[in-house]
């Protein structure tokens, strides 16, 4: 954990049904830089990558979009979870409070 620079980023996620497979998931941010060419480096203030945790498997991610497909959900609910991550890959956080989004998909695999 480290805590992140003011003025603080905010993270908010927006998951939307994509026409063909699965959901198009959508990381907004604020006073935050995506910097894939950074990654492994020394943290450079507010400034890094997201991890993206589906059913508990981790991706990592440079930019703000990122597709979900229908073959990493398992039918019935799944746990959709998004942290904001410094180049050294430590989780930003805000007041001690980590930068966390946590979002439900109820999936159905014949649809």
């Amino acid at each position: 954990m480290i805590e992140a620079s003011t003025p603080f980023p905010t993270l908010n996620v927006t998951l939307e049904k994509d026409a063909m497979s699965g959901y198009n998931l959508f990381v907004l941010t604020t006073n935050f830089e995506f910097a894939p060419e950074n990654v492994n480096q020394k943290n450079n203030g507010n400034e890094g990558h997201a991890h993206i945790y589906i059913n508990g498997q981790k991706f990592r991610q440079y930019s703000p979009y990122f597709h979900i497909s229908g073959k990493l959900l398992k039918e019935g609910d799944n746990e959709i979870k998004v942290t904001l991550n410094s180049n050294d890959h430590s989780h930003f956080t805000v007041n001690k409070k980590p930068l966390t989004e946590v979002s439900k998909i109820h999936h159905h695999k014949n649809h």
